[in-house]
């Protein structure tokens, strides 16, 4: 009787027990599911991030190639701006120094050289640089982007020779623009261009003529000034001009690399 209540109550043990078990199976194949499902979770975001970085790359690779060729463009236009002022200022220099040396000898045979080197020297110079495409290539944040040390350094170095330029012209033709106001103050220019005498429709032809009696005149030294300056322009300014313009050559020679690099 003892044996047979035995078994029967390791029966009932058994039985109770055997609901947990099918539940503990159960809530393990429930840990694993849910760890599945957090995997492929995580493996979809992961992928999400990846194309996403992907699709930012991409994007600004075009932008920082639309914004390399876009300055390749400018300088171009920049380097034929300089070639041009740069020309201008070497026969100017030239003009300059043979007026000078003609008025201390008061030489003034060729009238119409005189009248240039004097006019070119208070006629404003348009300097028509274009920072357009660096200028939006700073404002929208791609430059810090930029590995390229090199590249970096050359586009500071070009725009700040700009810079460079436009304030010495800048300060020259103010400069020069007081001096005129005072050829104007002391009559020495209403005389130079015989306004009570010729109506005068262009700066290109013969106005008046420097005589004996204008180099007498307070004016003239004046005059001596502006010719001084402009003579020695290749002190500086024309030196300003080929800089720039063997660094928009160089400047272009690595954009295109860059521009390569990126196709």
């Amino acid at each position: 009787l003892h044996r047979v209540d035995r078994r029967q109550r390791q029966m009932c043990i058994r039985d109770s027990f055997r609901p947990l078990r099918k539940n503990s199976k159960s809530n393990v194949n429930y840990i694993k599911y849910a760890i599945g499902e957090i995997i492929l979770v995580a493996i979809g975001i992961l992928i999400a991030l990846q194309v996403n970085n992907l699709n930012e790359k991409r994007i600004e690779k075009k932008s920082m190639n639309d914004y390399f060729q876009k300055i390749v463009s400018n300088i171009q236009g920049d380097i034929k701006e300089s070639e041009g002022l740069l020309k201008f200022r070497q026969d100017h220099i030239i003009s300059c120094n043979k007026v000078s040396k003609a008025l201390i000898e008061n030489n003034f045979s060729d009238q119409l050289l005189i009248q240039t080197a004097i006019l070119q020297m208070v006629i404003e110079v348009q300097l028509n640089y274009n920072k357009d495409a660096f200028e939006s290539l700073k404002s929208s944040g791609y430059l810090r982007y930029l590995k390229n040390e090199k590249l970096e350094l050359l586009l500071n170095d070009y725009y700040s020779q700009i810079n460079q330029i436009e304030m010495f012209e800048i300060d020259q033709r103010d400069w020069a623009n007081v001096l005129e106001l005072e050829l104007d103050r002391n009559g020495f220019t209403y005389i130079y261009t015989e306004l009570d005498r010729k109506v005068h429709t262009d700066l290109y032809t013969l106005m008046g003529k420097y005589t004996l009696e204008l180099k007498n005149h307070p004016g003239h030294k004046i005059i001596m000034r502006l010719l001084f300056r402009g003579g020695t322009n290749n002190t500086f300014l024309t030196g300003y001009y080929e800089d720039h313009i063997i660094t928009g050559h160089q400047l272009i020679e690595i954009l295109n690399q860059e521009i390569n690099s990126l196709n």
